[in-house]
Order: C-alpha cells, then sequence, then structure tokens
C-alpha cells in the first residue's frame, strides 16, 4: 500500500471513530480531544465533522513531530468551537487553570466555512512554549504542511513569498526584535486571550517567524529544532548549542536561503507589494480574497519525519 493510499486509510479511520462517538450535551470526546460547541448552533453532524478534521490534522502533526498528544501527561486538549472575531476567521491556543490542573485550549473561531490556524495551534498545544518565536517557527510550518493556506500568516501566498515583499518594502524586522511575549508581535491579552493591536507589524513577525521555523526545519531536520525545543523549555534560546551558529549567524543563512533559492513569482510579489503599499493592515485579508491560489513555495518541502512516534 503506498504512502497515499495508507493516509486516506487513516483519514477515513478517524472519520468513522469520530462519528461513531456517542454525542450529548454539546460535547464530545475523542483519544486527543474534549470537544465543545460554544456557538450553541452547530449540528451535530457538522460538529463530527470539524472534529474529524481537527484530529486529521493532529495525527499527521503528531506523526511528523513523531510525538504524542500529552494526554498521559497534560490531559486532553480541549478543542472550542466559536463564532468568528470580528468577522475574522482564526485559532488561538491558551492555557486555563482548572483546580489544579492547566488545561490546554484550542478555541476556533469561525467554522461555517473551512477553519483556520488548526494545525497550527494544535502544534501549539503539543509544544507549549512560553516564547512566541519557538511557538510560531514551529507551528506555523504544520499550517503550510497541514492545514489550510487561507490561513494567516500566508494568506493564499506563501510566507517566503511575504517576506520578500516585506524586505522590498524596507519593513522587514530583524528576528532578535521577535521576541517571547505578545507584547512584541503587536498584541497583547484580553481576559486571556490574544488579540491583534498592530496587524501590520503582527503579519510581517509571523510570516518572518514560520519562514524561519521552515529554513530550520528544512537545513537541520525535525530531530535539531525538537531539541531546541526541549532546551529552551528555561526560557533560553539555545541557537549555538543546538544549531551550532549564533542567532544572527541563523538569521543570515535564512535570509541568504531566501535570496538564492528558488525564485517566487515577480507577478505574487507586485500584487503583494501593492497591496502593503496601500494598507500593511488589511494585505492579508486582500489576499485571502482573491480568486486563484499560487502553489506553495518550494523551500517548505520538509525533510522524512523520524519513524516511530514517542512520548517528548
Amino acid at each position: 500500500m503506498g504512502n497515499g493510499q495508507k493516509t486516506l486509510v487513516s483519514v477515513l479511520l478517524i472519520l468513522f471513530a469520530v462519528l461513531a462517538i456517542p454525542f450529548t450535551s454539546r460535547a464530545l470526546e475523542t483519544e486527543d480531544l474534549t470537544v465543545r460547541d460554544l456557538t450553541g448552533q452547530l449540528s451535530d453532524d457538522r460538529i463530527r465533522k470539524l472534529t474529524a478534521g481537527a484530529e486529521e490534522k493532529l495525527k499527521k502533526v503528531l506523526d511528523f513531530w513523531a510525538v504524542d498528544s500529552g494526554v498521559n501527561r497534560r490531559g486532553k486538549i480541549r478543542l472550542e468551537f466559536d463564532e468568528p472575531r470580528a468577522g475574522t476567521y482564526s485559532t488561538v491556543f491558551i492555557t486555563v487553570k482548572e483546580g489544579n490542573a492547566n488545561v490546554r485550549v484550542v478555541r476556533v473561531f469561525g467554522v461555517t466555512e473551512e477553519p483556520q490556524m488548526v494545525a497550527h495551534k494544535l502544534t501549539h498545544a503539543v509544544f507549549p512554549s512560553a516564547d512566541k518565536l519557538v511557538r510560531n517557527m514551529m507551528g506555523i510550518p504544520m499550517e503550510v504542511r497541514f492545514g489550510n493556506p487561507l490561513t494567516f500568516p500566508m494568506c493564499r501566498f506563501s510566507h517566503d513569498e511575504w517576506v520578500t515583499v516585506f524586505r522590498r518594502n524596507h519593513s522587514y524586522i530583524p528576528l532578535s526584535k521577535l521576541g517571547p511575549d505578545h507584547e512584541e508581535w503587536g498584541m497583547t491579552t484580553r481576559q486571556g486571550v490574544p488579540v491583534v493591536l498592530d496587524k501590520a507589524k503582527q503579519h510581517i513577525m509571523y510570516a518572518e517567524s514560520g519562514s524561519f521555523g521552515a529554513f530550520l526545519l528544512n537545513t537541520y531536520g525535525v530531530n535539531k529544532v525538537k531539541q531546541f525545543y526541549k532546551l529552551s523549555a528555561g526560557g533560553k534560546r539555545p541557537w549555538e548549542e543546538v544549531f551550532e551558529s549564533s542567532f544572527a549567524e541563523l538569521e543570515a543563512k535564512w535570509l541568504q536561503a531566501l535570496d538564492t533559492g528558488p525564485k517566487p513569482e515577480e507577478k505574487n510579489i507586485a500584487l503583494l507589494l501593492k497591496m502593503v503599499k496601500n494598507d500593511p493592515g488589511k494585505a492579508c485579508s486582500e489576499a485571502q480574497q482573491l480568486g486563484a491560489k499560487t502553489r506553495p513555495s518550494p523551500s517548505l518541502d520538509f525533510p522524512q519525519k523520524p519513524a516511530g512516534r514517542r512520548k517528548f
């Protein structure tokens, strides 16, 4: 059986397993997830399908990183379906204190169409980190690989194309400015949920962190990035210890790879540059509304994952 057939079989098994689960009181349980409908308006069938889609993405993320979901150590991930925020589809990862436990919550805002950022934020739940750069450089490449191409920060294009546009527009932000906290990314939190204060800055930093994370995976492999995550738990960023290069050297290597690698289509760059110059805060939403999808960046072909899943 080929890889494509195996993937199809896995997806069908997930769907059948979710459909077989009894559904009561607007909540649903799977092996890895506790699911809730916060809208109170979704049909049982819609919730099951959304849950099957999330389980499929989670399985692909776990297989890619060769880890488990952490249920035995942290409990199940709570998956919540909610209304769009200010008309925008997105997903956030938060932790909620319940008794002595910290519950991992992935809250999906907007589900009448295909949800966005689900693979990204499920990766955060698997690899929770206090450092926003660490979270995003691991999570965004998973959305590119397994998720929705409309998702921020790709917004129908590739993050490499966006980085090219930001550099040409002289709005590129050095990676050293990508601190660990929301406030350094044009964001803050309200009632524990991340909110955006500066859309333009947020877009730049997310696109850069996603592109940089993909570069690290391409260049150094899955195990090195996992090692970096593990050693970063104490709040440090062990660049030299893991990658044998300083942060500045890694940034230079990443930008050089963008300059010498496959060139993005100039018509895409020109289109995105026009959007950014016109209104950088609305460039993503304008790109999402375009009719045709473009090809993903060739640099997003990740190395093979390690064989076998294990605890991490």
